[in-house]
């Protein structure tokens, strides 16, 4: 176990190199299995759940370069292994697989992606959406089967507009017979990141980004060169300590991507200037504000925690709501231990800020919380300690290196658990 210090009421200044993204890397990195040809994905972020990945795809019997940022995949060797959920439990994305060893091998096994506790994250969706495409699916006890004789494409409507699903539909439809239209289909950039790299291994994919994407399906995929776009939640999380802290620049980033970020840090008071591939944040007023979550382009549930630490600064009652996934306030009781007046109403959190918060000893349950809680801790006198500190490193290349190049006084202890 990782035990972050974090001394607070310390000034940030400075610029945040911005990773790739994440929800690009790890469906990528599943999608080069469709070739047999080699593919090579550059700006790949170094964190655990790529990791992870990575070595699920060499139980396959992928064989994976890394260079840094640069990973190439050859999986002219791979197996459709059954995968077992003791491995891929660590990861979500791990349900991506099931389209993809329909669509290539016929057949596969994934056990039950794992995940974060962040509330009902069921993969109905994603099975669904295989299923209308010729797939059968069985859950044998935690281990999901999946087989098809025949890939054929489909209409494919979303009950809700899922990135996760919209991606396995992607996945699987890109080889099957005829044309798949997705409806209700997620608009995040990530959606458009992963159908430009499908494209470009020879799919024909339109649509991407907007409700509804059309699939004309291939006989076969070749390998390509894909750059993954920055990480928007990555920099939307340093954008969050600027507004609180001081003065910090994001860059590279897309600046369309982080439009709904950007109007709530200038409803709370921060001043943001926008570059052509940079953001600048600097605090300067701190307004109570309302939030409400929403699927893409509206306000990302995954950077709610961190929002909701910055409106412990702003001196009135503020409040957020995530309908999305209601369950996503662990952090609340955390922060109360801070001194932090924090309600919680069905899907919402009512802050009550501008209250001195103090130091504490606080545990984070992923990554998303443990940001917000570093930046709660930020705000306090004092120094403050997050247990578990670790799972920063699920979502974010080098947070604690980069807050301390912001300025912050930070620093990790190893703590070995009896």
């Amino acid at each position: 176990m990782e035990i972050l210090h974090i001394v607070g009421q310390q000034k940030l200044e400075g610029t945040v190199e911005i990773s790739g993204a994440k929800q690009s890397a790890l469906p990528c990195l599943v999608a080069a299995l469709l070739t047999e040809e080699s593919v090579t994905i550059e700006n790949v972020p170094m964190i655990e759940d790529v990791e992870v990945m990575v070595n699920l795809l060499k139980e396959l019997g992928v064989r994976v370069e890394r260079d840094g940022e640069r990973t190439t995949i050859h999986s002219n060797e791979a197996v459709a292994m059954p995968l077992l959920g003791s491995e891929t439990r660590k990861v979500r994305a791990a349900v991506y697989l099931l389209g993809v060893f329909a669509a290539r091998f016929g057949k596969g096994a994934v056990g039950l992606p794992g995940g974060y506790a962040i509330g009902p994250r069921p993969i109905d969706l994603h099975l669904k959406a295989l299923e209308r495409l010729g797939i059968h699916v069985e859950n044998e006890s935690g281990l999901y089967h999946v087989r098809v004789d025949e890939l054929v494409g489909n209409r494919i409507y979303l009950d809700l507009r899922s990135f996760g699903a919209t991606v396995s539909a992607m996945l699987a439809a890109v080889l099957a017979t005829g044309t798949t239209v997705i409806e209700n289909a997620a608009c995040d950039p990530e959606v458009v990141d992963v159908a430009t790299m499908l494209t470009s291994m020879g799919a024909h994919v339109s649509g991407a980004g907007t409700d509804e994407i059309r699939i004309k399906g291939v006989e076969r995929l070749h390998g390509c060169t894909h750059t993954l776009i920055p990480d928007r939640l990555e920099a939307g999380t340093f954008m969050m300590f600027g507004a609180v802290s001081g003065h910090v620049t994001v860059q590279p980033v897309i600046p369309t991507h982080l439009e709904g970020v950007i109007q709530k840090l200038l409803d709370f008071g921060a001043d943001v200037e926008v570059g052509e591939e940079s953001i600048t944040v600097t605090a300067n007023q701190f307004m109570p504000t309302d939030i409400r979550v929403f699927h893409y382009s509206g306000y990302p549930s995954d950077l709610q925690p961190v929002m909701t630490a910055a409106l412990l600064k702003a001196d009135g009652t503020s409040v957020v709501t995530d309908k999305l996934y209601a369950q996503r306030f662990r952090h609340i009781a955390e922060m109360r231990r801070m001194n932090a007046q924090i309600t919680l109403e069905d899907a919402s959190a009512v802050i009550r800020g501008g209250n001195q918060l103090a130091n504490a000893e606080m545990e984070c349950t992923d990554a998303r919380s443990a940001a917000a809680l570093v930046l709660s801790a930020l705000q306090a006198s004092g120094e403050s300690t997050l247990l578990h500190a670790e799972r920063l490193n699920d979502s974010y290349v080098d947070f604690v290196g980069k807050l301390k190049q912001l300025g912050a006084l930070v620093w990790v202890e190893e703590h070995t658990e009896v």
